[in-house]
């Protein structure tokens, strides 16, 4: 059996940064990731082969894609996917458009989205692609043309299509570029039926399901209210249970910090600082949600929102008091160097891998209670997989029992009211009316998160380790009672 490292999920401890083997200096993403995936591993009594296995990457791209711009140059840019685990198929990740996107982090995310989908118990196994490029430097023409050539050539390769990896969203993109590789897929497989089911986080009108834009923040939230329900996590870090009155601040206001703190105002929370790439905005008395929202998309930046201090140096907002800090933006923000000044009482991953271990161990050292992005941010792909079931029955969720489920509430409305004691006619309507397909969705995303959420939190006091060592544990587990029969 492989030793275990017993400690307490209370106190919050880790093994320190240092004893793990790796270089002073902070690791690259996939470091990352192998780092948290390794210490997992000594809770496990599982062959330590067979954990190589789960950990090796099955496939990788890299290509060269030509671009002739509206100007009539051509130019190349650099594009990628990995297929990381097809222990279960298919394999699913996002697209990122980004200047820094390399094979290393696509390959980490591809690792994080195996885990990630095996934590909340879904059929997939995990992949993630990209392209090397700035967005914003592409017109919207050339943005499709290039979109649409990068579905080919990996259609081409095996790494597009309903059955084998099925891209979604990610940063950069967004609805339009998975409907633009969906249909590129569909054109040369016209006699798929299930190509709709290619990618998804698609518009409505093109296969998309109602709830997937705000899905990861709305993952968050019920994450977030499940653990500040919970006296056993609230009390260590000196907090009253509940959302309500709870100040945070998130860094990262696109889609996954604001529909995140969107649905944390409405039940109570205060926003107090907001940060992002050139610059952060921060008012102790609270800052509108929406209203910082609708300054970012109208000025591009949040200098000069007047509600608010704004701050050159995002590090001054970092370290603020609060109750709950969102990092809801790109990898390694929180690191052993900057962690030391943070004065929340809790750091809720939206991002993926923004904590670097040495980040980690430091806000353990200082009592900081971490809730990782394995389980925090697994609402996108939880309402991408409601879509992909959707697209391959060819039927809404819903669709054939809503008519049925009216007519019987219509029933039990009528028995009602003959009592004393009558609902009001806007409770009637909505009783009537059925649930709608955003209301399932939303319903089955809180089944998923919430049952996510007990599982790791059993494993984090039965094991006496991390949150994120416990839903790694869980992942690992799951991965391989999935493969061991036909290894």
């Amino acid at each position: 059996m492989l030793s275990r490292l017993c400690q307490s999920a209370r106190r919050l401890t880790f093994r320190s940064f240092s004893t793990a083997g790796v270089a002073s200096e902070e690791p690259n993403f996939l470091e990352m990731v192998n780092i948290n995936y390794d210490r997992a591993c000594q809770h496990l009594d599982i062959d330590p082969a067979v954990l190589e296995l789960i950990k090796r990457c099955d496939s990788s791209l890299t290509m060269t894609i030509p671009l002739r711009r509206d100007d009539g140059a051509v130019e190349y840019f650099t594009a990628y996917r990995a297929q990381h685990s097809r222990h279960r198929t298919p394999t699913k990740g996002g697209t990122r458009y980004a200047p820094d996107v390399d094979l290393v982090e696509v390959t980490a995310l591809a690792f994080l989205m195996t885990l990630k989908c095996a934590c909340v118990n879904l059929p997939f196994g995990g992949g993630k692609g990209g392209i090397k490029l700035d967005p914003k430097s592409l017109s919207v023409g050339e943005l499709e043309r290039l979109t649409r050539r990068y579905a080919i050539e990996l259609a081409k390769k095996g790494f597009l299509n309903p059955a084998t990896d099925v891209p979604g969203p990610d940063l950069g993109t967004g609805e339009k570029e998975m409907a633009w590789m969906m249909e590129a897929y569909r054109f040369y497989n016209y006699d798929n039926i299930y190509a709709t089911a290619t990618t998804t986080g698609k518009p409505v009108s093109f296969g998309g399901i109602s709830g997937r834009t705000e899905s990861t923040g709305l993952g968050l939230y019920y994450c977030l209210r499940e653990f500040l329900n919970d006296p056993y996590y609230t009390n260590p870090v000196g907090l009253k249970t509940g959302i309500k009155d709870k100040s945070l601040i998130v860094q990262g206001f696109g889609n996954v910090g604001y529909w995140a703190t969107n649905f944390l105002e409405k039940d109570g929370a205060k926003l107090l600082g907001v940060i992002e790439r050139d610059g952060a905005v921060f008012n102790e008395s609270g800052i509108s949600v929406d209203e910082v929202k609708k300054y970012l998309i109208k000025k591009g930046t949040l200098k000069g929102f007047p509600k608010a201090q704004f701050y050159e140096d995002v590090q001054d907002v970092f370290k603020k008091p609060c109750d709950v800090l969102i990092p809801a933006a790109v990898e390694r923000s929180i690191t052993g160097k900057n962690a030391v000044n943070f004065q929340c009482k809790i750091v809720a991953e939206g991002g993926n891998g923004p904590t670097t271990p040495r980040g980690e161990d430091v806000l353990a050292s200082k009592g900081i209670l971490v809730l990782p992005d394995l389980l925090m941010n697994a609402g996108g792909v939880t309402v991408s997989y409601f879509e992909y079931v959707k697209n391959l029955g060819f039927i809404r969720p819903g669709m054939l029992t809503r008519k049925l489920e009216s007519t019987t509430n219509k029933w039990i409305i009528d028995k009602v009211m003959q009592g004393d004691t009558k609902p009001s006619k806007g409770t009637i309507s909505k009783i009537l009316d059925g649930p709608s397909e955003q209301d399932l969705v939303y319903s089955g995303l809180e089944d998923v998160m919430c049952e996510a959420v007990a599982e790791t939190k059993k494993t984090s006091q039965e094991k006496g380790v991390s949150l994120r060592l416990a839903a790694y544990t869980n992942s690992i587990k799951r991965i391989y009672d999935s493969m061991k029969l036909t290894l």
